[in-house]
């Protein structure tokens, strides 16, 4: 076991991290876990639709939390968040123009266990340390319920958001949003797929039920300890991390983790 390093980052109004040994996964056995999938997400009733209150449409809770999972068989659990305890989070699924709501919980601790650059807009130490809102990346979303950055809440509170998925088949996905620090709770496992579907899609004939796997491939980094390494650099040309999600293997988002 290596000694752990204690480091003064460079800029001025960020506190001292602890700096630690880099896992190698080069050494760790490959393919003998089996591949995770998230479960698909089911609602838990209706509700009246806001753009159409004479209609119910499915209504969704989904909690975010802290928890530890294995992501290897030779490894110790890793301590994340995610949503309904799971990396990444259930997967919602829908067809165009058939809304639904979700109330996205914040159910996490009240202190973050990633280092916060407190120089970072938004990430100031007079705020809340541990700070959410979701946004679904690539949907066609009321303005009320896009996760705006400056819309974070605390935990203990709730907010509930209505996705018309007015738009055509696709694959998005959700994540966290708070300004300042969504880079940290994303890379903690704030994230999960949002499919939409569509008569398209469906006359194309492409694989499906058991043979169809929304494939997230998620960059990381741990300690000797396998416990998630977010080190925090003053050096703004650094790339902290970056994923990509897939489908069918035509197209793909590229998920920046960089972002404040």
């Amino acid at each position: 076991m290596s000694a752990a390093l204690v480091a003064q980052a460079s800029h001025p109004m960020m506190s001292a991290i602890e700096v630690r040994s880099a896992l190698n996964t080069n050494l760790l056995r490959r393919f003998v876990d089996p591949l995770p999938i998230p479960n698909v997400a089911r609602p838990t009733g209706l509700r009246p639709d806001p753009e159409a209150p004479g209609r119910k449409i499915p209504y969704y809770r989904i909690e975010m939390s802290q928890f530890e999972s294995r992501l290897h068989r030779d490894l110790k659990p890793t301590l994340q968040w995610g949503f309904a305890a799971s990396v990444p989070g259930p997967t919602l699924e829908t067809r165009s123009g058939e809304g639904l709501l979700v109330e996205w919980v914040n159910m996490l601790p009240k202190k973050h266990f990633l280092p916060i650059d407190v120089g970072l807009h938004g990430a100031e130490a007079d705020q809340p340390e541990v700070r959410t809102v979701v946004h679904l990346h690539g949907g066609r979303t009321p303005a009320a319920s896009d996760g705006y950055p400056e819309d974070w809440y605390v935990p203990g509170k709730s907010a509930i958001c209505h996705y018309p998925s007015n738009q055509e088949a696709a694959m998005l996905w959700y994540h966290d949003h708070a300004m300042g620090i969504n880079r940290l709770n994303i890379f903690a496992g704030l994230l999960g797929v949002f499919l939409v579907r569509d008569n398209a899609e469906a006359a194309l004939n492409l694989p499906n039920g058991r043979h169809e796997i929304p494939l997230v491939i998620y960059d990381r980094s741990f300690t000797e300890n396998a416990q998630l390494n977010y080190p925090v650099s003053s050096n703004p040309a650094a790339t902290l991390g970056r994923g990509i999600l897939r489908r069918y293997d035509v197209g793909q988002q590229d998920i920046s983790l960089s972002r404040s």
